[in-house]
């Protein structure tokens, strides 16, 4: 009874608040004896709740509700505990950006524990959502995000929707009928803001907006949007409307600031007042560049202004009530396919993007395979884009190389790589080397020297990536896709006049390898081409891109009704 008045004072110390009081109170007067999970709750939450609180604070938080959850596994307080734990660990991996395999497994562990206990519990799951991302296990995380969907989560309902639409294109699991069905049932889900009527009048200028949160040279979209600037349409008033953390400004933010007409900092702005500013400023066509994940891509189920494109940050259809149109290019969205996305397809010449190059001097790069004795193989995409369709091929190509490896970096850092494994299963691991994030750019790029032949990710390919590796005169082997997202490797390599590169099939994609990999005089004959020729053709062509850009842009405006 003694210890019960005990955790009752504390209970209600919490709700006053006293969280300093709370802390001192439970470690001068309770014992290893007397601390149950419960007590080790309220520590806890003191830790976290109070306004003094630093990271240490949330790390000895972590441990309290750890052990809490360890202590009594089957109640409701053993319950409570792993939650806070899983969300602190979240708010862990915002800042440090880390988390040990042996801390994940971990978590996995507990997370299935307590589902055979409460199966499902909505807090739980959604904070497990949060930590996935740190593993490269797909499949596991659409399965805890299908079961938070099929509950109907209340809990950033909009952002489980949308990062189960963006896990699906990690691989083979949908069609694109099936992406366009799922999104087309967003929409109902979505808040649509009250705004007044568009009043039109003419104006000198038709005011154009970019939606972005990245415009820093720490991020790839950058490479696609300078240029775009610098090669300006005199009809459109240029605003940017950017969600980007002041701190990330860099010279990159600096240069595009420069040629554009107005820069606008959205960040403090929710949807609603995005929205009214946004009308009150007269915005003409809005264009959103972001993914789907980080955005503001719910505003697109609003009527904002005359014209709502979406371009560039997620190359598919985000299917809302007033996302107009989608840009792409003819290797991307098949005319026969275009009754597959909600929006009406903007068509542009040759290719939907187009790279700036690199700030660096560009050398010619031998073949590395010629020094070393071994065929290096080389893929710098993301891990998550590693399907076990790719992990089959790949360790098909390298049974069949003699001498070959190959390396894999991603520019974001796992926790738990799963697919390890099926390398393994495959008796191939030992012939695969993980390659460390890259500590800056310089290192990243040059690493590419040590590449002789680059193979692309399927289903969800490259994009920055390939274009680096084509600066860099290394190719690239992609496969033709099934819709929009699928298939920009094999437009960037089209547009490269290098389509011999483009595997019809998984049995070609193979061939093509191997092919390069046993003639090394026609594998150094395409590298020299891409040297010589690359950066002249639309890929790289920015100038070429943005006149066409422009005017499709112009275009558009003028004939939509």
């Amino acid at each position: 009874m003694k210890n019960e008045k005990k955790i009752n004072d504390l209970i209600t110390l919490l709700n006053n608040k006293q969280y300093g009081k709370i802390i001192f109170e439970i470690e001068s007067n309770f014992d290893d004896k007397k601390i149950n999970s419960q007590v080790l709750l309220i520590l806890g939450l003191a830790k976290i709740k109070s306004p003094d609180r630093n990271f240490d604070d949330v790390l000895s938080s972590l441990q309290n509700f750890k052990e809490g959850y360890i202590l009594d596994k089957t109640s409701k307080i053993g319950l409570e505990c792993l939650r806070y734990y899983f969300y602190g660990v979240s708010e862990k991996l915002e800042q440090k950006k880390t988390l040990s395999l042996d801390e994940y497994e971990e978590i996995k562990k507990f997370f299935f524990e307590a589902k055979s206990v409460f199966k499902y519990d909505e807090k739980l799951f959604y904070a497990m959502s949060l930590i996935n991302f740190k593993s490269t296990n797909v499949d596991f995380r659409l399965n805890v995000l299908k079961e938070l969907i099929d509950k109907d989560c209340s809990r950033e309902k909009n952002l489980i929707l949308y990062e189960y639409i963006y896990n699906n294109n990690l691989r083979y699991n949908w069609s694109q009928n099936d992406f366009l069905n799922f999104s087309n049932k967003i929409k109902e889900k979505l808040p649509i803001i009250d705004l007044p009527k568009i009043k039109e009048f003419k104006k000198k200028k038709i005011k154009i907006g970019f939606i972005s949160s990245d415009l820093a040279s720490d991020h790839p979209v950058t490479y696609f949007m300078k240029d775009l600037f610098c090669y300006r349409n005199e009809n459109f008033e240029i605003h940017i409307f950017s969600d980007l953390d002041v701190n990330r400004e860099d010279n990159i933010t600096k240069i595009i600031k420069r040629n554009v007409d107005y820069f606008h900092y959205i960040s403090n702005k929710n949807n609603i007042e995005l929205a009214r500013f946004l009308r009150s400023i007269g915005i003409d066509v809005l264009i959103d560049i972001n993914d789907i994940l980080k955005g503001r891509v719910e505003i697109f189920n609003s009527r904002i202004c005359k014209l709502q494109i979406s371009w560039l940050g997620y190359n598919n259809t985000i299917g809302l009530n007033h996302s107009d149109y989608l840009i792409a290019d003819k290797n991307l969205i098949l005319e026969k396919e275009k009754d597959l996305y909600k929006e009406k397809i903007i068509y542009l010449d040759g290719i939907w993007n187009s790279h700036s190059g690199l700030n660096i001097e560009r050398k010619y790069n031998q073949l590395p395979s010629l020094n070393s004795g071994t065929f290096t193989l080389g893929s710098f995409n993301n891990y998550s884009k590693i399907s076990d369709e790719t992990i089959l091929v790949w360790s098909k190509i390298l049974k069949k190389v003699k001498n070959s490896k190959l390396i894999l970096k991603s520019s974001v850092s796992y926790s738990e790589i799963h697919f390890k494994e099926l390398f393994d299963k495959e008796g191939v691991l030992n012939n695969v080397t993980f390659k460390s994030r890259s500590n800056n750019f310089e290192q990243h790029i040059n690493l590419y020297k040590d590449i002789d032949l680059c193979l692309d990710t399927f289903p969800y390919t490259g994009v920055t990536t390939t274009c680096e590796a084509l600066w860099m005169n290394v190719p690239v082997i992609s496969m033709t896709g099934f819709n929009f997202n699928s298939r920009c490797g094999e437009s960037i390599l089209i547009n490269s006049n290098l389509k011999n590169l483009v595997a019809k099939n998984k049995d070609d994609y193979i061939s093509k390898a191997v092919s390069f990999a046993n003639d090394l005089n026609k594998l150094e004959q395409t590298r020299k081409f891409i040297f010589d020729q690359v950066l002249k053709t639309n890929t790289f062509n920015t100038k070429k891109f943005a006149v066409n850009f422009w005017k499709s842009i112009l275009d558009t405006y003028t004939n939509h009704k």
